[in-house]
């Protein structure tokens, strides 16, 4: 049971820690090995890009990857040595998937670039500056969880009040950082002085555990003449939590879903510390890092500031394994750690101990009792019992409600289940199952928002395609009603120029009598013919007969000069007849006439003939 009197968060336990078998032996430097293996993702973010090819030459510190998209942190040669290949290599994560990597063969000669980062040694005097060199640098978290330090400072000063350095290194076995305080204290303080000055911060104070008496007395003698205060806590896992040690130094208790820097406070490990001070002050990028290598499997379990690309393998056959390493080594500790599904993964930057623990015989699981411990374990004040029974039920909406990312995964609640029921692991499974369903929901909704998008288009695109057929077909109407109101201004000007050219010509009448055509001229005078022969007839018929041969002469005489007058009257009228429609009714009202005239010169001859001869 947690002594939750002796400190201020909830839960926590008091394991073994062992580490006094690393601290036992002295530190180790200068290891170059044959091959380093350096993985393009060694963060959390994106993966950089290899800025080098197959058969370069690099020296110590020349920037061999990076990427200028989103979250990322560029990587660095720890040594000088040639590229012999870019290609997929195993990494120690979980998935125990290959991922891509530089594999660089050593010369031995650790030939470097000076001051890479062009640096002029001054402190920064604001969070840009910083930022930009850190950036530059490539320096992540050290303390295991890997965000890029760059984006985890503010842009702006005296947005953080207060800066803590955290020395707790709470997890047993891992030593890596009470060695660095032991042996580096200086740069630590230096590089938190650094930190301190460009974003303005009004404390910095330093938590270290209280296990760490050489630690403690280095530190505190290092910020014997600056404003940095030394605080030892107590011995209690999980101490070195950012939560739990912000609430221990301050009182302060981060609200879920919610960031330290919200409240005011910053929290860096001491590595990551040194690694800003050697940045700014020599230009010199984060090519290695203090790594315990340690485990009951070991017969001289050591500390080294081992180069990144370092093998797993090769570190942990420096300690003298005690059996032959056929076992899975650790990354981390016994109880935050990793198995590794390949022993021959390389040290990366957020490596902080190889552990080689030889496999314990397998516990066997038993059904939870609901005892509680768990829950009076926990650090975070869940509930863990809860969570397993939703987890197990895939129950994730309540497991989601029961704030499972707000579990940092410290393994607390595992160590202290009687039944040994390895509860993290399902809190870690039903963390990515959630992140899965939230991405696949995120995919679903973009993918019909698109959807949504593209029918919009459609719409559009038919409702513009409507209106310009529309359009057209109005041009094409107002075109066709325009064609006959041309036609009817035609004929108006065609009639207005006609009524001009008559009005030009000389008076239409001759004293008040309208001037007849020919044509009418020709059927006046037949007419005039034929009422001359209707009188003449009548009294040849009462003349007497002596005279009839004379009259029958006169008449036939007559006859002739009406058929030839006709015929002149014709020829003329077919001359002047005019060629429309009405012209051809007054030619065959003409053609009526004169026949008419010639029936009724017969008849009279006839008449006349039949007289002579009574």
């Amino acid at each position: 049971m947690a002594k939750r009197n002796l400190y201020q968060f909830h839960g926590g336990i008091f394991p073994q820690y062992h580490k006094e078998l690393s601290l036992s032996h002295p530190l180790k430097r200068g290891i170059i090995p044959k091959t380093l293996v350096l993985p393009l993702r060694q963060h959390l973010g994106i993966r950089t890009e290899a800025k080098v090819k197959v058969g370069d030459r690099v020296l110590k510190n020349q920037c061999i990857a990076d990427t200028e998209k989103g979250l990322s942190a560029p990587i660095h040669a720890p040594t000088s040595g040639t590229v012999v290949a870019i290609e997929p290599r195993y990494k120690p994560h979980p998935s125990g998937l290959k991922k891509l990597s530089i594999i660089i063969e050593t010369d031995g000669l650790d030939e470097s670039i000076e001051n890479v980062l062009a640096v002029d040694g001054a402190h920064p005097d604001s969070p840009v500056a910083l930022k930009e060199i850190v950036h530059q640098a490539g320096i992540v978290g050290m303390g295991g969880a890997g965000f890029p330090t760059f984006a985890k400072l503010p842009e702006k000063r005296n947005t953080v009040k207060a800066l803590l350095v955290n020395g707790a290194e709470c997890e047993p076995f891992i030593t890596c950082d009470d060695m660095l305080m032991q042996t580096h204290a200086d740069e630590i303080v230096k590089g938190a002085q650094i930190v301190g000055h460009a974003l303005g911060v009004e404390q910095i104070i330093c938590g270290i555990e209280d296990n760490k008496q050489k630690a403690i007395q280095s530190f505190s003698k290092a910020c014997a003449d600056t404003e940095i205060q030394v605080h030892p806590v107590m011995t209690v896992y999980p101490m070195g939590g950012q939560t739990q040690l912000i609430q221990e130094l301050l009182g302060i208790e981060v609200p879920s879903e919610h960031h330290a820097i919200d409240v005011g406070v910053l929290m860096m490990n001491v590595a990551t510390l040194r690694a800003i001070y050697h940045a700014v002050t020599f230009g010199n990028p984060l090519i290695s890092r203090f790594v315990t290598i340690s485990g009951l499997g070991l017969e001289e379990p050591f500390n080294a500031e081992a180069l990144l690309g370092t093998s797993f393998l090769e570190l942990a056959e420096m300690a003298k394994p005690k059996q032959p390493i056929d076992y899975p080594l650790v990354q981390g500790g016994p109880l935050m750690g990793t198995a590794l599904h390949h022993n021959n993964v390389p040290i990366i930057k957020t490596t902080n101990c190889v552990l080689a623990n030889p496999p314990k015989p397998v516990e066997t699981v038993m059904p939870c009792i609901r005892c509680g411990e768990c829950m009076d374990a926990c650090p975070i004040n869940l509930l863990p019992q809860q969570l397993y029974w939703h987890s197990r039920n895939h129950e994730f909406d309540q497991v989601e409600k029961l704030k499972v990312f707000d579990c940092i995964e410290c393994g607390c609640c595992s160590f202290v289940c009687p039944s040994h029921i390895p509860l993290v692991q399902y809190y870690r499974h039903a963390k990515s199952t959630i992140k899965d369903i939230r991405q696949k929901e995120a995919m679903a909704e973009l993918a019909q928002k698109r959807h949504e998008f593209k029918l919009d288009r459609i719409a559009r695109e038919k409702a513009e395609r409507e209106a310009r057929i529309k359009a057209k077909k109005a041009a094409v109407k107002q075109k066709t009603a325009q064609k006959p109101q041309a036609k009817s201004s035609a004929a108006a000007a065609a009639a207005a120029k006609a009524a001009a050219l008559k009005a030009k010509k000389p008076s239409a009448t001759t004293e008040g009598q309208p001037v007849l055509s020919a044509r009418d001229k020709a059927i006046a005078a037949a007419k005039k013919r034929t009422q001359k022969a209707k009188p003449s007839t009548g009294t040849e018929s009462k003349a007497p007969s002596d005279k009839q041969p004379d009259a029958r002469q006169k008449a036939m005489e007559a006859a002739r000069q009406r058929r030839n007058q006709a015929k002149t009257a014709e020829d003329s009228t077919d001359k002047a007849a005019p060629k429309d429609s009405k012209s051809a009714q007054a030619a065959a009202k003409r053609a009526a006439a004169v026949a008419a005239a010639k029936k009724r010169a017969k008849k009279t001859t006839e008449k006349q003939e039949s007289n002579d001869d009574t």
